[in-house]
This record gives C-alpha cells, sequence and structure tokens, in this order.
C-alpha cells in the first residue's frame, strides 16, 4: 500500500466525509484518486482560501478536523487567507498541500516557495508525510487539541525518515474556583468557544445567573432564555446589557473567556476567575484573573453556579431596552432579523458577515444553539461568511442557511456560490446594502474624511445573481421580505434577496451600541 493509499484510508477512518480544495497533477490528484474509493465527497473550490475556510467550518461543526488540498507554491499561496480565518476563529483543519522536500536540490524550483515561512503565522505548525512520522491521525489530533486551529501536511513524496511528533500542550496548575463563587453573591458567567468545544451548553442553560456569551460562542446558551444576557465584546455601550447587568456582578466568571474572542480585553470592575485549558500568562493579564482552573474542574464549578440565582429581571429588563431601540424604528436590518426567524419559526442558521448589519443582528438574534450561529468572531474577516455559509448547509441540509451579506463581504468568495447551486443546497445569500462601506464611513462622518473610496458605484447584485440561475429578489419593505421568504422552498434550492436600506438612518442605528 503507497503513502497516499494510507493517508486515504486514514481520513476516511477519521470519519472524514467531505474534503475541499483545488488539486494539482501531482500527488493531490493522486491522494483524491485514492479517496474516490470510500464515500468521501471532494468539492472542487474556485479559490484554494475558500476551500480553507469551508473545511474549516466543517470541523468546527462536526468535531472533527475538516481537510483542504492545494498545490504546492501558489496554491498553498492561496490558502492563506482561509488558512489565517480557522487560526483567527479556531477553527480545526488540516491542510494537505504538495511541497518539495527541505533538502530538495536548487534546480527544483518550479513553483518553489518557502512553506515554513508563508505559513508560519497562519498556522500551529506544519509536518511532511513520512512513512515513520506523523499521519494523518496525529496531525488532526494536533489541529483539534486545544487550541485548535490549522495545521499543513506537506505531501514531498517518498520521505521515509522520522519527523519530529505534535507537541503538548501545557495544561495550567488547578486553583480552587468554587471558593470564589461561595464566596459571591453575584457571580457572573462569559462563556467562549471553549464551552462549545468541551460540550457544556446544557450546564449554562440550567444556571439562573446572568450568562453572557462572546460573539463567536453565540448560542453557547439558549438566547431564548430568561437568564441569556446576550454577547459581551467588552465594547458594548449605554444601551447593551454587558454595560447595564454586568456592573451589577462582583464575580465575573470565565468559562474559556480569552483576548481573541473579544473587542477590547480589560481587568473587571470586579474580581474574576477563568477555566482555560492551556497555560496562557497574557490571557490572565489581560482581564487580571485571580485564579484560572484547567477544565477537569469545570463539573465542580458549574455545581457551585447552580446554587447561585440571582438578575434575571436585570437581564430581561436590559434586553427589552436594547431591543426596544432596534425595532422600534423603520425598516432596517434589526427588523430584517426577527423575520427569517419567524418564517423558519426557528429552525434556521445564521451567519453574518462584518459590518454594522452584523453588529445589529448579534444583538438581536436569539440562537439556541452553537451550531445555529456563526460568522467571524474573532477575526472580523470581512467576505468569508459565503464560504462559512456552503459548508454548514453542506454539513446539515435539514434546515436551512441564511446569509447575510454587507456591500463590501458579498464578492470576495462569491465564486463558490456555484457549489449551492451544483448541490441544491437549501441556502439563502441576502445583501443587506447602504451602497457604503458602512462601518467605515462612520469614521469619514465624524472627522470629516473622503467617503469617495468607500462608496460602491454599483451595488446592486442581481443580474450576476440571475447569471447563477438563481431565484433573485430585490425586497424594500418589511412585508415583501415576510413574502418572500414564505414563498421560498427548502427543497428549490438556493436563492439570493437584496435589501436596501437609506443610508442616513443605517449609518446610525449603532448609536448607543457600540
Amino acid at each position: 500500500m503507497s503513502d497516499l493509499e494510507r493517508l486515504a484510508r486514514e481520513i476516511y477512518g477519521f470519519g472524514i466525509t467531505d474534503v475541499f480544495g483545488i488539486p494539482g497533477s501531482g500527488q493531490t490528484l493522486e491522494l483524491l484518486d485514492c479517496l474516490e474509493q470510500y464515500p468521501v465527497k471532494f468539492h472542487l473550490a474556485h479559490f484554494e482560501g475558500a476551500a480553507a475556510i469551508m473545511a474549516g467550518v466543517a470541523g468546527r461543526l462536526s468535531g472533527r478536523p475538516g481537510v483542504a488540498v492545494s498545490i504546492k507554491g501558489p496554491g498553498l499561496a492561496n490558502m492563506i487567507p482561509g488558512l489565517a480565518l480557522c487560526y483567527l476563529e479556531r477553527f480545526p483543519l488540516v491542510a494537505i498541500a504538495e511541497a518539495y522536500h527541505a533538502q530538495a536540490p536548487p534546480s527544483q524550483a518550479h513553483k518553489r516557495m518557502n512553506h515554513a515561512a508563508l505559513v508560519e503565522a497562519v498556522t500551529k505548525g506544519r509536518r511532511y508525510l513520512a512513512e515513520r512520522g506523523p499521519g494523518f491521525t496525529e496531525m488532526a489530533e494536533w489541529a483539534a487539541a486545544e487550541i485548535p486551529g490549522p495545521v499543513l501536511l506537506e505531501l514531498a513524496g517518498g520521505k521515509t525518515e522520522r519527523e519530529c511528533g505534535v507537541p503538548p500542550a501545557t495544561c495550567p496548575a488547578g486553583a480552587d474556583l468554587v471558593k470564589y463563587i461561595s464566596q459571591a453573591k453575584r457571580p457572573l458567567v462569559i462563556a467562549g468557544t471553549l464551552a462549545l468545544r468541551y460540550g457544556w451548553p446544557d450546564q449554562l442553560n440550567r444556571l439562573s445567573i446572568p450568562v453572557f456569551s462572546t460573539v463567536a460562542a453565540k448560542g453557547v446558551v439558549n438566547e431564548h432564555l430568561p437568564h441569556a444576557a446576550g454577547v459581551y465584546t467588552g465594547a458594548g455601550l449605554e444601551l447593551t446589557p454587558e454595560k447595564n447587568v454586568l456592573p451589577m456582578a462582583d464575580l465575573i466568571v470565565g468559562i474559556g473567556l480569552h483576548p481573541n474572542e473579544v473587542l477590547a480585553a480589560r481587568p473587571f470592575h470586579c474580581p474574576a476567575v477563568n477555566i482555560y485549558p492551556v497555560d496562557d500568562p497574557g490571557c490572565a493579564a489581560a482581564f487580571n484573573f485571580a485564579a484560572t482552573a484547567p477544565p477537569r474542574e469545570a463539573a465542580a464549578v458549574f455545581d457551585a453556579l447552580a446554587r447561585q440565582s440571582w438578575g434575571l429581571e436585570a437581564v430581561q429588563a436590559s434586553r427589552h431596552k436594547l431591543e426596544e431601540k432596534l425595532l422600534g424604528g423603520p425598516f432596517l436590518p434589526a427588523r430584517a432579523f426577527p423575520i427569517i426567524e419567524d418564517a423558519f419559526q426557528g429552525a434556521v442558521r445564521l451567519v453574518l458577515d462584518t459590518g454594522n448589519f452584523c453588529t445589529v443582528g448579534e444583538h438581536v438574534w436569539r440562537s439556541i444553539g452553537g451550531d445555529r450561529f456563526l460568522c467571524s468572531g474573532q477575526g472580523r474577516y470581512m467576505g468569508v461568511s459565503l464560504p462559512m455559509g456552503l459548508a454548514a448547509s453542506l454539513y446539515d441540509r435539514q434546515i436551512p442557511t441564511v446569509v447575510v451579506a454587507g456591500d463590501g463581504g458579498i464578492g470576495p468568495f462569491l465564486a463558490e456560490m456555484k457549489i449551492a447551486v451544483q448541490n441544491r443546497l437549501p441556502l439563502i445569500l441576502i445583501l443587506m446594502t447602504d451602497g457604503y462601506f458602512a462601518s467605515i464611513r462612520g469614521r469619514a462622518l465624524q472627522d470629516r474624511l473622503t467617503e469617495k473610496p468607500l462608496t460602491i458605484a454599483a451595488p446592486s447584485w442581481l443580474s450576476v445573481m440571475e447569471g447563477f440561475r438563481l431565484r433573485a429578489e430585490r425586497v424594500e419593505t418589511a412585508e415583501a421580505l415576510h413574502r418572500v421568504l414564505a414563498e421560498w422552498n427548502i427543497h428549490e434550492g438556493p436563492m439570493y434577496i437584496e435589501i436596501p436600506f437609506p443610508s442616513t438612518p443605517y449609518q446610525w442605528m449603532l448609536r448607543g451600541i457600540r
């Protein structure tokens, strides 16, 4: 059995069902040929960066690292944006690329690039596939280990020498967080993506104290429950629950709270403790944690939190105040999100791009689970919502996936919409447009800078979407959005909806929020 046959068997044996990418004429094509004997589907992308994003989302939702393939040199270079997204969002991914061995002679120069330097900032590390070195299982386990992220497996052909193993994570020393909780009268929880990866939503749902989540972990607590306080960003203004409820607490309990999951990391007004799986002095310093404990202490922490009760009325009052501001005015993005939720009676997945509408959606949308909401919560990476939504829809076709993008984010990966058409995915792409890069335009208006670089000359994509043979609709009222969503059937394949909003109220809809 060849190295590539063994690799294919190992990929299938690990439970991988989908592989994404663009192969070359060398070992990646041979690998895909080997994979065809297994029930593993290959999705040909139009851009390697999109392939990595889709594979990473598949990893995020399935709990098993995704797989993306590319050629050496420029193919791997094209994959860098997707690797960066997965690195920022902590999506587990094994990227497989053709490569030259480090000792290959200088005469072998076609497409040759320094892969090590190329991926250093956006992966956990790289290894060559070798007969006596790390195989797919070890690489996948490395990708999934805390803190999750992408790793690179290079196909250099015929290597037999032993490569380095994968580095172990360092675990923090145990600390008695229960002592802090038992002494507190008003403990409050902020949960990060760690709580999703460790399967703690049920424990959070059973609490009777305010529970926030980071944006990336939105849905880790069912947001229809009375103690679900919404998102914590560290940058919320006077209308947000984080500004109104959090100051009432006398102890902050982080569940995987890390600086890269918030917009502004700073010490809290009261003592704070955290559950975290690796020793990270920078994390402790950013929030001034008094103590940090590893995940093995979580059961005792949740038991102690379950004995506390306070703040439910304050949470509801604050959320009502925020929603009254956002939902009480003209037809703007805030009013569109409840219409989407009602149209599918909550059985829908929302994927948000970055922009002003995204900030509104983070606060208005009430997610019932961590797999029902996706966005670039850490990186705020513009344009990635479409490949993220495509991967989510491929992973789970039982409910519709609604992708919402803005004027800046709709274009970068639009060619991948062909995957939705080819697979008749239950996916709706919504463009919320005001004709500007609105989140940046605020600075221009505030400081009287030029708006020309932020103005979209032709913001409509209707004719382009019709070229994809999509049903494409333009709606301008709440009633029209209700009607179009009600008419769509999940079995008819993807649909595009374009919603134009007046630029002035759109620009100022975030006042008091962020």
